[in-house]
């Protein structure tokens, strides 16, 4: 029976150990799922503290892109309308210009209006003597009729000389007499 005993406590012994492995393993994995969580729950936090500065970065790049596309937009706008000025400053000038010369050109008929009428018939009767004496001088009509286009054209020379004419009145009295001595020759 001493053999049965220690037999038993033997047992009991192999029994307790036993058991008291099995607790500590148990004790061991559940600490190790503890930790691993811990672990993860660390890493998480860590993730959303880099992905949240990355995100806070983003946005102010975004920010500070927008607040210069405002700026070049707005930059652009005061360009365009400093353009706009300009060029209804230009009109304005030349309106300006156009009203001078058209006044101008009303005085100028003006003046030629007031001139008594008789100063007009003295010339005219100085012109007639003239061409009477140089058709006097003249031994054909065709020395005539060139002397009377000599005459037209020296007329025409003297208006364009003129500088205070249009380029549209320019150009009429230039298509007049290209026409006049087309016809003439």
């Amino acid at each position: 029976m001493k053999k049965f005993i220690l037999f038993c406590i033997a047992l009991l012994m192999i029994g307790v150990g036993t058991t008291q492995i099995g607790s500590t393993t148990a004790e061991a994995a559940f600490s190790k799922d503890e930790a691993v969580r811990e672990r993860f729950a660390l890493k998480r936090e860590r993730l959303a503290e880099v992905v949240s500065k990355k995100i806070a970065r983003v946005e102010n790049s975004i920010k500070t892109k927008l607040k210069e596309q405002e700026a070049k937009k707005a930059q652009k706008q005061k360009e365009e309308e400093t353009k706009k000025a300009a060029a209804k400053k230009a009109e304005e000038e030349k309106k300006s210009e156009s009203e001078a010369q058209e006044a101008a050109q009303v005085a100028e008929q003006q003046t030629v209006a007031e001139q008594p009428v008789e100063a007009y018939q003295q010339e005219e009767t100085a012109q007639v003597q003239e061409e009477a004496g140089a058709a006097t001088d003249a031994v054909s009509g065709a020395s005539a009729s060139g002397q009377e286009r000599g005459q037209k054209n020296r007329e025409w020379g003297n208006q364009l000389s003129d500088p205070n004419l249009t380029p549209a009145e320019r150009q009429g009295i230039i298509q007049e007499k290209k026409n006049y001595n087309r016809g003439n020759y």
